[in-house]
């Protein structure tokens, strides 16, 4: 069965932003952060649903299957709609539907890779706290196995959040190639959002118990060590973002998905490396990044370290080339 989407235009050949779409439920989140990724990267926005297709059924009563699609076709249609009447700047949209055998996340998975996406936007379980992210089973899954990089978006993010923009950026910063990605696209972001990046650096504790057979004197300079290397690694990046685009930065401590996800209450979106990039490249979470996701109170993208150029496929160390 062909999941092209019949509704799509010229101007959606382009590498899309994913924004997968729930057609048995009216949650708008994943629709509204695809839209505001969408405006920032200058990219065509399409909204895809998965709905259950089973062969047994299908060979018996194909009817049953067309009016399980025609309905999910109908919901997208409504999504697409909503998007079209957002306020704030317009971009291309389109819709499709996406037939599903077993696991919708893995239908979802090869029609990102089908489609080159340029990014995924998921939403979070029905279960989440208002503002809060909680991955259910469709996105958990997907993290797992994104072709590219990966937006979560909050329970209750709506189209007003999203015509408001992204004012302040926040970026979970290590001096890897990881660090490197997640501060790169957040400076691209922030510059077309003509918004701000805050540097975030997390300075782990020191485990007293690993540290047992430290003396009081020799305890205190493995901490002062730490605290030296966080300091260093925070400066590079703010010597990464351009004067006009900086919020500062601060160094946090404790444990890195918790001490991130506390400061995320203040930020429009997290951006954070995703420590990991499977054999096949796909993303794969690390356990900073898996943890995050599940705690953050702002939307969340995950980038994966080959994700160090610009839209243009420039490199990228920040946001000069897109000052305004």
């Amino acid at each position: 069965m062909d999941a092209r989407p019949r509704e799509r235009d010229a101007g959606c050949m382009q590498q899309p932003v994913i924004a997968a779409v729930d057609p048995l439920r009216e949650d708008t989140a994943p629709a509204a952060l695809g839209l505001v990724l969408a405006r920032l990267t200058r990219a065509p926005l399409l909204l895809a649903g998965a709905y259950p297709v089973d062969s047994h059924v299908d060979g018996v009563s194909p009817d049953v299957t067309r009016a399980v699609r025609e309905d999910a076709e109908a919901a997208m249609r409504r999504f697409g709609a909503l998007v079209e009447n957002a306020p704030g700047a317009p971009v291309p949209v389109a819709t499709t539907v996406v037939p599903s055998a077993g696991f919708p996340a893995r239908a979802l998975q090869d029609f990102a890779e089908q489609e080159a996406a340029s990014l995924v936007v998921l939403g979070s379980s029905r279960r989440g706290h208002l503002g809060r992210v909680l991955p259910g089973a469709v996105t958990d899954r997907l993290l797992q196995g994104a072709p590219c990089p990966v937006a979560v978006a909050p329970v209750g993010f709506s189209f007003e959040d999203a015509d408001a923009g992204l004012r302040l950026i926040g970026v979970g910063f290590t001096d890897t190639p990881d660090g490197h990605a997640a501060l790169g696209k957040g400076c691209t972001l922030a510059a077309r959002a003509r918004g701000l990046v805050r540097v975030l650096t997390v300075a782990e504790r020191v485990d007293p118990l690993l540290a047992g057979g430290l003396d009081a004197g020799a305890f205190e300079a493995v901490r002062s060590a730490r605290d030296d290397a966080a300091a260093m690694v925070l400066r590079r990046g703010l010597d990464a973002v351009s004067v006009g685009r900086s919020a500062g930065g601060e160094i946090l401590t404790g444990h890195p998905a918790e001490a991130l996800a506390a400061a995320s209450a203040d930020l429009d979106l997290l951006v954070c490396g995703s420590r990991g990039y499977g054999p096949l490249r796909t993303l794969v979470l690390g356990g900073t990044s898996h943890a995050l996701v599940r705690k953050a109170a702002c939307p969340v993208l995950v980038v994966p370290p080959c994700s160090r150029t610009g839209d243009t496929g420039s490199p990228l160390t920040d946001d000069r080339a897109f000052a305004s």
